[in-house]
């Protein structure tokens, strides 16, 4: 299970066994101030994570607009709009005045209701227009989300709390909570996959999404980028679209560059013959030129200039670079044939455009993959030369 998703059901299963221990405790008995502040601050926790809103803004939820239940369905996500669309929304005031839709999360209603209820046996004042508030206070300070969800993601033994309560990862909380949250039932994985056909062309059964944390993962994961960046790989399966995912961002790991390799083994390289013979190892000037100095404007000068760059070799073959992700790519793929520097076979290369679209697309065929990793392994050997190993010990 990956850190932030794990931390988070972590903390959402905490929050429902609080919520529904005091929802009894509350129900059955009388009025209990302990009960009733439990089952307030577990109530506005789950609300916090399950939207995307800030938590200043779910805190401070009037008791008007909770029982109007008025809300701004454009301002949802296609995501919320498709598969949440069955469940009540509230609106809040958010920045600049601007009504921002609130979804309750599952079973939460009856919560609310209750609180609302018994919120006169325990002090709270009647004149407060807050469904979140303190009792004994003021009726104008509400509960403080902020602090709030980050003391109870502390002591729910979560590994990472920091993370839950990010300002960048709220969006990402918002759809992993609802995930973690989804009903239960064939109505809601038929939905969930109805969005994914209809989205990003994808066939996936998600029938046991709850039980199969990889896959809750990868649908966090696709739709937080569809929303960011767009819909870029229709079509492929959720493990593909993951996968290019990763090498797009650069978080695959056991990667490292061409570039800052050779140019750090070629300064050492020339240190170390340097203090052989005994010579400085200072740059030599440059040469004056003869010639005027041509301005940088110019367009012709500046395509000159480019082709020259682009362009080396005994037969003017045109060279591109390998950007981050290609590398990132072949190196994901063909790991293994580098560790054991061991040149991968046409069939090896052929498999690696197959899994990765990327390469297809920037139209790398499977020799210059096969050259690629060439070059990576002489590089590895001559390194552990260097170091006096037998084999490099990262790859």
């Amino acid at each position: 299970m990956p850190p932030l998703l794990s931390s988070l059901s972590t903390l959402v299963l905490y929050l429902r066994r609080q919520q529904h221990a005091s929802f009894l405790s509350l129900s059955r008995a009388p009025p209990s101030a302990e009960a009733w502040r439990l089952l307030c601050h577990s109530s506005l926790a789950l609300l916090i994570l399950y939207n995307r809103h800030r938590e200043c803004e779910v805190a401070k939820l009037t008791v008007q607009d909770y029982r109007s239940r008025s809300s701004c369905d454009a301002a949802l996500s296609p995501f919320e709009r498709a598969v949440l669309g069955q469940l009540p929304r509230v609106s809040v005031l958010g920045k600049r005045g601007r009504l921002q839709p609130l979804i309750l999360p599952p079973h939460s209603e009856a919560c609310l209701d209750l609180l609302l209820k018994t919120s006169a046996d325990v002090g709270v004042d009647p004149q407060s227009p807050y469904v979140f508030s303190r009792p004994y206070h003021s009726p104008a300070t509400p509960l403080r989300g902020t602090d709030l969800l980050r003391s109870l993601a502390r002591s729910s033994g979560a590994k990472n709390p920091a993370a839950l309560t990010a300002p960048r990862a709220r969006r990402q909380v918002a759809i992993l909570t609802q995930l973690l949250l989804l009903e239960e039932g064939e109505r809601a994985a038929k939905r969930l996959e109805d969005f994914l056909q209809s989205e990003y062309h994808v066939s996936q059964s998600c029938a046991r999404i709850g039980q199969d944390p990889a896959l809750m993962n990868r649908v966090g994961r696709v739709v937080l980028y569809g929303e960011r960046e767009g819909v870029l790989f229709r079509g492929m399966s959720l493990q593909h679209i993951c996968l290019e995912l990763d090498v797009m961002s650069g978080n695959s790991a056991d990667s490292f560059s061409d570039d800052s390799d050779g140019e750090a083994s070629k300064s050492q390289d020339r240190a170390g013959a340097g203090k052989k013979k005994g010579l400085s190892t200072r740059a030599p000037r440059p040469k004056k030129s003869s010639r005027p100095h041509q301005s940088t404007s110019s367009p012709s000068a500046a395509h000159k200039r480019r082709s020259a760059q682009v362009k080396s070799g005994k037969r003017g073959v045109l060279k591109r670079p390998w950007s981050e992700a290609e590398r990132v790519a072949v190196e994901t793929h063909l790991k293994r044939n580098i560790m054991e520097l061991r040149v991968p076979a046409k069939a090896d290369c052929e498999r690696c455009l197959q899994l990765c679209p990327l390469l297809v697309s920037n139209q790398r065929d499977w020799r210059a993959i096969k050259f690629y990793c060439h070059n990576r392994i002489q590089l590895l050997k001559k390194q552990g030369r260097r170091d006096g190993n037998t084999a490099p010990a990262v790859c």
